[in-house]
């Protein structure tokens, strides 16, 4: 008798524990699928865009010179569409930079804008950071650096 309370007592105490450590495993498992998933979608929705944008303001030869007002106006639309997605630096970099905008030159369309590079930097980082997080190749020398220019 003593024996068969003891084997139902272990039995009891391994399902327990198992079922214990199974619940943790299944719930962190879920918490990454979701974090992978909204790392996906930042990346799509919002830097892959944005830095085509920006790929596209790079002169052969000059390197990057800045971009046009009408460059920033389709990134805020980006950003606008995918609000929710926008990291609150981003934000501030785009912000800033349609003051400049507003300031200087509304009517130049020639005029360029982001010659400190802010905005390039930022989304360079962010794209290979994400890239990385994902499991996508990325360059490296991107996300090592930092781009918290003041």
């Amino acid at each position: 008798m003593r024996e068969v309370i003891i084997a139902l007592l272990s039995s009891t105490i391994t399902i327990v524990i198992t079922s214990f450590f199974n619940y943790h495993y299944q719930l962190r498992q879920a918490i990454r699928n979701e974090s992978v998933k909204y790392t996906t979608e930042i990346l799509k929705m919002i830097y892959t865009p944005i830095y085509k944008i920006l790929i596209a303001a790079i002169v052969p030869g000059d390197d990057y010179v800045g971009i046009t007002k009408e460059m920033l106006f389709e990134i805020e639309d980006i950003t606008n569409k995918n609000y929710e997605l926008v990291d609150p630096h981003l934000n501030t970099i785009i912000w800033s930079l349609k003051k400049e905008v507003r300031r200087e030159h509304y009517e130049e369309s020639l005029k360029l804008f982001d010659k400190n590079m802010q905005l390039l930097t930022h989304v360079e980082h962010n794209f290979n950071f994400y890239r990385k997080r994902i499991g996508l190749p990325f360059d490296k020398t991107k996300v090592k650096k930092s781009y918290w220019i003041a």
